[in-house]
């Protein structure tokens, strides 16, 4: 009867311990996550950055705290450990693919190579990305779909960033006739893209002859705007330049010019 009091005060001793442990472990991670996220919040550091190793500090102090508790209760936690790490290679075999996604997740943070918020394309898909997660990126598509791609997919293949650089360049293809001005046609798409406050003064726009043929040709135009205005301008400014064709051959019918006979 008395053994069994023993263990039981010693039990109760080490449980009581071993709750200490924790309760103390936790306020303590407590008490220090919070200038730990605030100092990360001042510094540089990306968001993403900043959250995975806020969570990344937290999981491991955790860890440790339990591990200390188990002690406390008499565990061996050398065995423990020896039998976590046996489970954990048998583990990272089986998922070799997800611990090359984390590992490339990490590499992403590192170089930071995308951000939330750019507007990337990758393995044929183009969207803004949404999230950044250790095993997967989430990106917006822009028809408005929710796009999955795994890490691996970004470090391990060519990724175009559209939203890298601050300026990006617009380009129009226009044919017209062979019968056409060609500097009245070139002066028309210059000025009616340097009269868009979203284009910018330099480097200026542009308009050359990419195709000759008998019957046509092709006038490339090229203006640079801002990474955040290329869509819009690329989308609202065809429309305006092939009016502005139309209107320079109305003009220069109008004016008498020569026309070559068809």
């Amino acid at each position: 009867m008395e053994e069994w009091q023993r263990l039981t005060l010693d039990f109760a001793l080490r449980a009581a311990r071993a709750v200490a442990v924790l309760a103390g472990g936790g306020l303590a991670i407590w008490f220090v996550a919070g200038p730990f996220r605030r100092m990360l919040a001042r510094s540089r550091l990306d968001p993403s950055s900043a959250s995975f190793l806020l969570n990344t500090g937290r999981g491991a102090l955790m860890i440790a705290v339990v591990l200390i508790a188990l002690d406390q209760l008499g565990v061996q936690t050398t065995s423990l450990i020896a039998l976590l790490g046996a489970a954990g290679l048998a583990v990272g075999l089986a998922l070799q693919g997800s611990l090359a996604n984390f590992a490339s997740g990490l590499l992403l943070l590192s170089f930071r190579t995308v951000r939330v918020g750019d507007w990337i394309e990758v393995g044929g898909v183009r969207g803004q990305v949404r999230d950044m997660h250790p095993f997967y990126i989430v990106l917006v598509s822009e028809d408005n779909r929710v796009v999955t791609l795994p890490n691996t997919l970004l470090t391990g293949g060519a990724v175009a960033n559209d939203s890298a650089l601050p300026t990006r360049r617009v380009r129009w293809t226009l044919p017209v006739s062979g019968r056409d001005d060609l500097a009245s046609a070139k002066e028309a798409l210059t000025a009616r893209l340097r009269a868009d406050p979203r284009v910018l003064a330099e480097p200026a726009p542009r308009a050359d002859v990419e195709e000759w043929a008998d019957d046509r040709r092709v006038l490339a135009a090229t203006a640079w705007t801002s990474a955040a205005n290329r869509a819009a301008v690329q989308r609202d400014l065809l429309e305006e330049l092939g009016k502005a064709l139309d209107e320079a051959r109305a003009k220069n019918l109008a004016s008498g010019g020569r026309q070559p006979p068809d």
